[in-house]
């Protein structure tokens, strides 16, 4: 039987041609793959002689992907996701491994402690792996492999990324207890909220360029607390949902109201790669939230 030139081609030399890709040199390939950078160069050229096309090229230190590589990478990736989800479907338990998500900051701290409680409970051998953070660093980790999925502030859209709806939540303007609402326009204001990148930080900036507010300056924090304390303290305002505020202990210490609709209507979404295979461990998880998601029901 005839073998075309493409059933030559050795599969186990795109582990090599990933790893050049991701590192940027041979030997940081070989770290990665514990071997020596001529094995590395060695399976490169293998693979170039393979495809009759060269993959890299030279770029001081670095070695950059070719119009050639940058065509063959996309399906050096899928495959290596192919053989990951073949890995997890022939395990004894399918529950079982790593699951890597990432939530914002306020997500992880309403939505999730008795979703990963009962998720625990149906599959506690899953090594369970919860990073927070602003939305579009949660979305760059899915993009890049990083992370499994991420569940960020929408509505959003990206053609590489499957974004299923989950809770739909209500942002409230965040004022320190003796601040007068009404004359926020009369001095300038202190904006808090989490760090750049943050869905509603983003929201918390057009709302204040929709009242023509004079921003003094911008806080940053990483943590729902300090807002909270900075707030309270009269330091600014800050947007954040109704959920957190109905559920935190120091309600007592701000007070909020709503805003317009447009802007204080959000959803939170569940951000995967479409390219990225079965996972069952992520599937149960997305089960458990549906069983609870008023948008799921």
């Amino acid at each position: 039987m005839f073998m075309g030139a493409w059933q030559r081609l050795n599969p186990q030399l795109l582990r090599y041609f990933l790893a050049i890709a991701r590192e940027g040199s041979l030997s940081a390939a070989g770290l990665y793959l514990s071997c020596v950078p001529s094995n590395v160069s060695a399976r490169l050229r293998q693979l170039e002689q393979q495809l009759d096309a060269r993959l890299f090229m030279r770029q001081g230190q670095r070695l950059r992907l070719t119009p050639a590589g940058e065509r063959l990478l996309p399906h050096a990736e899928h495959l290596e996701q192919l053989c990951r989800t073949a890995w997890r479907s022939v395990q004894e338990d399918i529950w079982s491994g790593d699951l890597r998500l990432g939530a914002m900051e306020t997500t992880a701290a309403v939505r999730l402690p008795e979703l990963l409680a009962a998720f625990h409970q149906r599959a506690p051998r899953v090594n369970l792996q919860l990073s927070t953070g602003p939305s579009r660093r949660l979305i760059e980790g899915v993009l890049a492999g990083e992370l499994d999925a991420g569940l960020v502030g929408g509505p959003f859209e990206h053609a590489q990324l499957e974004c299923t709806p989950l809770w739909q939540e209500e942002l409230m303007l965040v004022l320190p207890p003796a601040q007068d609402a009404a004359g926020l326009e009369g001095r300038a204001q202190t904006l808090l909220g989490f760090p750049e990148g943050c869905h509603y930080r983003e929201r918390l900036e057009r709302w204040a360029v929709s009242r023509g507010l004079q921003v003094a300056a911008r806080q940053s924090y990483g943590s729902i607390d300090a807002i909270f304390a900075g707030i309270a303290a009269g330091m600014g305002i800050g947007l954040l949902p109704l959920s957190l505020l109905e559920s935190h202990p120091r309600l007592h210490l701000v007070q909020y109201q709503p805003i317009a609709p447009e802007l204080g209507a959000t959803t939170t979404l569940l951000v995967r790669r479409r390219d990225a295979g079965e996972h069952p461990s992520l599937a149960l998880l997305l089960e458990l939230i549906r069983a609870q998601s008023p948008l799921n029901g």
